[in-house]
């Protein structure tokens, strides 16, 4: 029965767990990749430009590793939370916590397993292309042979089954241990802000990042390099623990902006809607901060490095390309989930201008919020960091920051609006029947 409940919920729901497909897929590219390079260092002979390269796939395996994991477990807890009244109405008529539970590893293990042999094929494509870069600029030893093997699948395979299970369990924890009434509850009326545990979570990982920070500020100069990126994902933590918090005080800032520019009560909607959905919206703000500290900080190490290579390149448009695909994503599963919701605006009156105007506003805040975020932390980082590993945002141009500002903004309202041409091509009583 279990097992027929979750290919059931996976199929009734293709934009949700198509969602956490394609980041699966791309988290299972760029581990294999990544894996493969390091194993085609390990394998080849040694000497010092093969112990460069070896120390070069060894850093991004474990900044990969580390990121998949990030936004993996954010992408299948999001995909959970959107079927929540499913889940309250199976508590009510009878499902135990340990079912709901189950049904839900199922559901991620049915979405993970079709992501990995396409992720395994494109990533060794990806470890094609990246090894061939790097020998047509000399950055390979002479005889070195790419190797991929099944050492990279099967990397990729525990870090795709391993979050996407305890990702799907952590979110569907509330639900399964809560009373049927009080999931029904919860379910019909969202839950706002910031719980105590979610504040105390936030508070520990804030010591966390600032404890790495200040180990990685007394680490040599080329330590404090490797470091730079781990700290920087330690600080994202934080970010997406409060991620709430953000939503709401953006949302209060911008609020006269919003009353403006939407022309009354479409901008008072947008206003409305993202402080009821500020839970929700930290999925979202959350990449988009990955999207731009990554940026800032990459083109920070850029704009200073006399000499850029060809892998430092590469290395940051791998990084920004890989979040900016789950920031669009993500923003793509929080329009397609409110189907209904914008079916009875249509009903009641709304025009299907209004819609897109409240949608674009909400992903105005989102954008504005992600970046602040985003900043914030590339700050935070490179302040303490940003000298000794070679990557201080003073020396970085206007232009990378208005570019990556604009990039953000652009990136989340195409990827919130793509869903509405399909919402709106309906009629509202075709959905709300």
């Amino acid at each position: 029965m279990i097992g027929g409940l979750a290919r059931a919920s996976v199929r009734a729901r293709p934009a949700a767990f198509g969602g956490v497909f394609a980041v699966l897929v791309l988290a299972a590219t760029v581990v294999t990749a990544s894996v493969a390079m390091l194993r085609t260092a390990s394998g080849a002979p040694s000497s010092a430009d093969t112990e460069d390269l070896a120390t070069m796939g060894a850093g991004f395996t474990i900044v990969t590793v580390y990121l998949s994991i990030f936004v993996i477990g954010q992408v299948m807890a999001l995909a959970v939370s959107q079927h929540a009244r499913e889940n309250a109405l199976l508590r009510a008529v009878g499902v135990l916590p340990w079912q709901l539970r189950r049904m839900v590893a199922v559901e991620a293990l049915l979405t993970a397993l079709p992501a990995l042999p396409v992720g395994y094929v494109l990533g060794r494509l990806l470890a094609r292309v990246w090894f061939d870069g790097m020998a047509a600029h000399d950055l390979v030893p002479a005889g070195v042979r790419l190797t991929v093997g099944w050492l990279p699948l099967a990397a990729a395979a525990g870090v795709l089954v391993v979050t996407s299970q305890l990702g799907g369990l952590l979110a569907a924890h509330r639900p399964a241990r809560s009373r049927p009434a009080a999931a029904l509850g919860d379910a019909a009326v969202p839950r706002r802000g910031m719980t105590p545990v979610r504040v105390l979570a936030a508070l520990v990982a804030l010591a966390g990042a600032v404890t790495l920070t200040l180990v990685a500020s007394h680490a040599p100069p080329e330590d404090a390099a490797e470091l730079l990126p781990l700290v920087l994902l330690a600080h994202l933590v934080v970010v997406a623990l409060a991620g709430p918090a953000i939503g709401r005080l953006v949302t209060a800032l911008t609020a006269v902006v919003l009353r403006v520019l939407g022309d009354g009560a479409v901008g008072e909607l947008a206003m409305v809607n993202n402080r009821a959905r500020s839970r929700r919206l930290s999925s979202a703000i959350t990449p988009v901060a990955l999207v731009v500290a990554f940026s800032l900080v990459k083109f920070a190490a850029l704009a200073t490095a006399a000499v850029p290579s060809w892998i430092d390149i590469f290395g940051t448009a791998l990084y920004a390309s890989f979040a900016g695909l789950v920031a669009a994503d993500t923003m793509v599963m929080l329009t397609a989930e409110r189907r209904r919701e914008l079916a009875l605006l249509r009903a009641v009156g709304a025009a299907a201008g209004q819609v897109v105007r409240m949608v674009l506003l909400e992903g105005a805040v989102i954008a504005a919020a992600g970046f602040g975020a985003g900043a914030a932390v590339a700050c935070a980082v490179t302040l303490p960091l940003g000298a000794s590993a070679g990557a201080p945002l003073s020396g970085l141009p206007a232009s990378a920051w208005w570019g990556t500002g604009a990039g953000v903004v652009l990136l989340v309202l195409v990827s919130s609006t793509l869903p509405l041409t399909r919402h709106l091509a309906r009629r509202p009583s075709t959905v709300l029947a």
